[in-house]
């Protein structure tokens, strides 16, 4: 256990976890752009990989960490899984927990213990087998595989077509019960629809069904309107003069870590998932023993800087991105502040307007993580370090 946490902290401090090499544990990172764990390899350790391509077929008897553009998991792993990337197609054996998030997720996985799956669509296809419990946030979510226990999901559209040992908690657009769909326990759900319940669906407990509550049309909405602008104005003003006084004084961090992320978008927009689960498990197990609380609280503050300059960086990249369409010649001055007026204005749509924030800040965070590695790599090669 100790092992892990000096680990994790070595990963988030440094950062050394984001792309591939050893220590401690097991990491693999390519600079061709794929990763590939082979069917006869087995690693008797933790593992950790990041790339456009991550495969996955060999064995991992520990637990798995990886991110990637594409991620197939095809093997085994003895241990918790952590998963993010664009496409994820998970397969395989999963002994303990599995935790994905992605675009598009398809799970076909023997997962022995719980599943938490976060996605635009996620669909857990007939040839999985979840013995725990389902936990979903996700636009579209299909289920046509047993589930052992209970299921909390929230989501747009659900299609259960498969067994469930226990309670379903939702909130959601649509939920479709096929005929296939046996419920154990009982059905909860929030929703301005009734559930669709076909012909030969059995739920053997209750079903409750709960109209989501308008909202307000009066002064507390626009109170609250007020407010949000306000502190947009604010949050834009303060990450202008940052951004400004970053760019001024790191120049080169700053040109680098904008190129890390137009290389590797979705290998940035995965290690900072993954950083973003990781510090915060950090963080607790190092206030336990009391030695280690300062190296806790100094984890917490690089974490947090980290997390709000995230933005400026990915507004570095849109910014450039949208001069090199319209064939503008700006410099990375410049090319922030146009990035950072465009994520303002589309953050501050409806619904959509949180999504794209989060994936700012996972990208920016990813892409610093990255660079710091690049770094690190450097000064390595050189025995500065």
């Amino acid at each position: 256990m100790f092992k892990k946490i000096i680990a994790i902290l070595a990963i988030l401090l440094i950062p050394l976890f984001v792309s591939g090499v050893v220590f401690a544990q097991q990491l693999d990172y390519s600079q061709n752009k794929t990763v590939v764990l082979p069917k006869d390899e087995t690693v008797d350790k933790d593992y950790f990989a990041a790339g456009e391509t991550v495969t996955i077929s060999g064995t991992v008897n520990g637990d798995a960490y990886i991110a990637g553009g594409t991620v197939n998991i095809e093997g085994e792993v003895n241990g918790d899984l952590f998963v993010a990337g664009g496409v994820v197609n998970l397969g395989g054996t999963i002994t303990n927990d599995a935790r994905v998030a992605g675009g598009e997720v398809t799970i076909s996985s023997q997962i022995n213990g719980n599943l938490t799956a976060l996605g635009g669509n996620v669909n857990v296809t007939d040839a999985a087998n979840i013995v725990g419990s389902l936990v979903s946030g996700s636009g579209n979510l299909s289920i046509f595989a047993p589930i052992g226990k209970g299921i909390t999901v929230g989501a747009g559209n659900v299609t259960l077509g498969d067994t469930v040992g226990g309670d379903i908690t939702a909130g959601v657009g649509q939920l479709t019960l096929t005929p296939n769909a046996q419920v154990s326990g009982d059905l909860t759900y929030w929703s301005e629809q009734d559930a669709q319940v076909q012909a030969g669906a059995q739920i053997t407990g209750q079903t409750t069904h709960n109209i989501p509550p308008k909202p307000a049309k009066d002064q507390p909405k626009k109170i609250f309107a007020g407010v949000s602008i306000a502190f947009s104005i604010i949050s834009f003003i303060s990450a202008l003069i940052f951004g400004l006084i970053l760019i001024k004084f790191l120049p080169f961090f700053a040109s680098e870590t904008k190129k890390i992320i137009d290389q590797k978008l979705f290998t940035s927009m995965g290690v900072g998932f993954l950083a973003i689960v990781l510090t915060p498990i950090a963080f607790i197990i190092l206030l336990l023993p009391v030695v280690t609380i300062p190296f806790a609280l100094i984890l917490l503050v690089i974490f947090l800087i980290t997390l709000y300059l995230s933005k400026i960086f990915v507004a570095m990249w849109t910014g450039h991105r949208i001069s090199k369409i319209f064939g503008w010649k700006t410099g990375n001055y410049l090319a922030f502040l146009l990035g950072l007026v465009v994520i303002y204005i589309i953050t501050l749509i409806p619904i959509i307007g949180w999504l794209i924030w989060l994936l700012v800040v996972l990208t920016g965070t990813g892409g610093v993580v990255l660079t710091k590695f690049n770094f690190y790599k450097q000064l390595r090669s050189k025995n500065l370090l």
